[in-house]
């Protein structure tokens, strides 16, 4: 009811048994069908039903990042051997450290976010005009908070549902 839009009942389903609210937000649009399946924004992702996949793998986030991120070059680094604050993937040529490895381990990993596809950056929010260190995966954006360091909010995701929604011009 906060954004005034329906939830498909299989993304439904899903929100209430496998994920937080918090880590998806809210709807911010109708579900509709998109590559023949049925997609939905939410604030910071896009879920997308898969039923060639049991649950709860029939509900899949979108590679929404690798879309908006097609025209931006993240240099890889030098491969490393991981240890348990620093982890290098070399499917990408990218690691992962600190609070977001940890968040990223806590939350689902590789099966709900993707693999690293840059590394840590500073970049300005088109919210707040606030520089934050973020870094970008497959299906999400992390962002470190330290005003929130030691809490849950100490790395959120990125609004990357509403950015989405915005680069195809669906929503100002």
């Amino acid at each position: 009811p906060q954004k005034h839009q329906t939830l498909y009942d299989y993304f439904l389903h899903h929100l209430q048994n496998n994920v937080e609210l918090s880590s998806c937000g809210h709807p911010v649009a109708e579900p509709f069908i998109a590559g023949g399946y049925p997609v939905q924004y939410f604030e910071r992702n896009r879920f997308g039903l898969h039923p060639e996949n049991a649950p709860p793998a029939n509900v899949l986030l979108s590679r929404l990042c690798i879309d908006l991120t097609a025209a931006r070059v993240f240099p890889r680094i030098e491969a490393f051997q991981s240890v348990p604050d620093h982890a290098y993937f070399p499917e990408t040529g990218h690691s992962l450290n600190y609070a977001f490895l940890s968040y990223w381990q806590k939350n689902g990993g590789l099966s709900v976010f993707g693999y690293p596809i840059s590394e840590e950056i500073s970049e300005r929010s088109a919210n707040d005009g606030k520089n934050y260190t973020i870094q970008y995966f497959e299906r999400a954006r992390f962002e470190y908070h330290p005003e929130y360091k030691g809490t849950s909010a100490e790395v959120m995701l990125g609004l990357l549902g509403i950015k989405g929604m915005q680069t195809k011009g669906w929503q100002q």
